[in-house]
């Protein structure tokens, strides 16, 4: 198995289309994430053609982690979220 040196996200938010309550919505939820990183486990790649990989590559989990996380955010702010 390959670990990257380095892992990054790349968040990319267009200039002077969100309002300023929507983009605070944007970091809440951000910072909410990161503090529960540790929550947050890895994906395998399951199918990925050799052009625009990124963009059309199928993932899976790991393990459960999505089930658990998602445990997390309902009791933090609700189902409706």
């Amino acid at each position: 198995m390959h670990f990257a040196l380095a892992e990054m996200v790349r968040l990319v938010v267009p200039r002077r289309v969100f309002m300023l309550s929507q983009t605070e919505y944007v970091i809440d939820r951000v910072k909410w994430l990161y503090d529960h990183r540790h929550l947050i486990g890895g994906l395998l790649f399951v199918h990925g053609p050799k052009t625009l990989r990124l963009f059309t590559d199928k993932l899976e989990p790991v393990s459960d982690w999505p089930e658990k996380l998602l445990e997390v955010y309902s009791a933090d702010f609700g189902e409706d979220q």
